[in-house]
């Protein structure tokens, strides 16, 4: 009687081993790393192999064909276009439901989108395929929240975060492939309702692809409320803008903060009102990546105020800090130029139109300050800050003060060996603009230059033996 017929997976199981993510090394947290290792993907350390013997060879003779891979932002771009034609064709969906069908997991194809209006679970976008596909997109829950993007498997990119809806915070966004992906971006805020500030953004996903990872950008704040009063004597505020998302950490690039939410504008109709401009919403910081450090999102601009009314008084918000561009922990630690600090947002400005009244512009965010570099490289330049808002004063007797300008950011602090990064610009200052008789205006304060970052300390010198 014959042998019984060896099992035909174990003549795939080297296959199946090079797409299964358990056997890859988990990537560190921040590497650097850009490069990939054929030898380290065929370690019988890693693959748990009885007898290393095959492995060694195989990866021995993928490593003398195609050395080790290296893989930039143009190259994985052009394998994920690849990817989505082929799991988007009638033929791709063909095979890739055969392959799906056939292993009972889910291989290959991109997660589907959340839900809107239910549950935040539901909202939550579904993973793509363990070897190849995209994250499904967040949706927007019953509460305005946005629900998180899905996460890639081996290769793809992370699904972007819901939206939020009436103040609701964006959902944050997915996991990039562990192999080579980029985060989803963060979700944006929703709009403020009922005077009510902007909803925050959703952070960039992670990026951690062992060959390639970009970390995602940052979700935009949500706007402020915009506000209005009629009546004689109303006050109206406007809700400030939210903040934005932070950007997510890659291991080759790490993604940028995003931006901050405008301020709600805010009117006056009736005479003797007050209207307040919402302050715009702070930029997110951006995200630790292994080559590229992620930049700062840029502040939102205040928003504008303004009073039809005689007697009405005015005042622009104020606009957001940027964010601060992300370095490296500490100045021994290899690593890139950090990133740099956000522009601060413009202050918002003030119109008003009737007799006797005042306008005051918002002032400038400050900008934020650069990322620290890495050994032998420089830290991130400082953000500029914002220009301070303008004021008008179009009725006699009026009074218009433009808004300061934002102070500039301080540079980065270089690593090893290495020069820190220039300070910020200053804002300009608002100007003042009257045209009724006896009005006066007051142009606004410039803003203080940024600090330059702090040299690293001197590299020190190697001895031989």
């Amino acid at each position: 009687m014959g042998a019984a017929p060896k099992a035909q997976a174990d003549e795939l199981d080297w296959l199946l081993d090079l797409f299964s993510p358990t056997d890859w090394a988990a990537p560190a947290a921040d590497t650097g790393a850009t490069t990939f290792s054929w030898d380290a993907l065929f370690d019988p350390a890693s693959a748990g192999a009885a007898d290393g013997s095959e492995g060694d060879w195989f990866g021995g003779l993928l490593g003398s064909l195609f050395g080790n891979l290296s893989v930039d932002a143009n190259t994985y771009a052009m394998i994920h276009t690849w990817e989505q034609d082929w799991i988007t064709s009638d033929f791709g969906q063909f095979v890739d439901n055969s392959i799906n069908t056939l292993s009972g997991q889910f291989l290959i194809g991109n997660g589907a989108d959340g839900m809107d209006g239910g549950t935040l679970a539901d909202a939550a976008g579904g993973n793509g395929g363990l070897w190849f596909g995209d994250g499904g997109a967040g949706g927007t829950d019953a509460d305005g929240v946005g629900g998180v993007g899905g996460d890639a498997g081996l290769i793809g990119n992370g699904g972007m975060g819901g939206e939020g809806a009436d103040g609701g915070a964006g959902g944050m966004g997915g996991t990039g492939g562990t192999l080579m992906g980029v985060g989803g971006a963060g979700g944006t805020g929703g709009t403020g309702v009922d005077g009510g500030v902007g909803g925050i953004g959703g952070d960039g996903g992670a990026g951690l692809g062992t060959i390639f990872g970009t970390g995602g950008v940052g979700g935009t704040g949500g706007a402020g409320y915009e506000g209005v009063a009629n009546g004689q004597g109303g006050d109206v505020t406007a809700g400030n803008g939210g903040a934005g998302g932070n950007g997510g950490q890659g291991s080759t690039i790490g993604g940028n903060g995003g931006v901050g939410g405008a301020g709600g504008e805010a009117t006056s109709n009736g005479s003797d009102g007050t209207a307040f401009g919402g302050d715009g919403g702070d930029g997110g910081d951006g995200g630790v990546g292994g080559q590229v450090m992620g930049d700062g999102g840029a502040g939102g601009a205040g928003g504008a105020a303004t009073a039809n009314g005689s007697g009405g008084n005015t005042v622009g918000g104020d606009g957001g800090d940027g964010g601060d561009g992300a370095g490296v922990a500490t100045p021994a630690t290899p690593g890139p130029v950090g990133g740099d600090g956000g522009v601060g947002g413009a202050g918002g400005d003030a119109l008003s139109h009737g007799m006797g009244g005042t306008a005051t512009g918002g002032d400038a965010g400050d900008g934020g300050n650069g990322g620290q570099g890495g050994a032998g490289n420089d830290g991130g330049a400082g953000g500029n800050g914002g220009n301070g808002g303008s004021a008008r004063a179009t009725g006699s007797d009026g009074l218009a003060a433009g808004g300061d300008g934002g102070d500039g950011g301080n540079g980065g602090p270089g690593g090893v060996g290495a020069a820190g990064g220039p300070g910020g610009e200053p804002g300009a200052p608002g100007s003042p603009v009257v045209n009724g008789n006896g009005s006066t205006g007051t142009p606004g304060a410039p803003g203080q230059a940024g600090q330059p970052g702090a040299d690293g300390p001197p590299a020190g010198s190697g001895s031989g033996t």
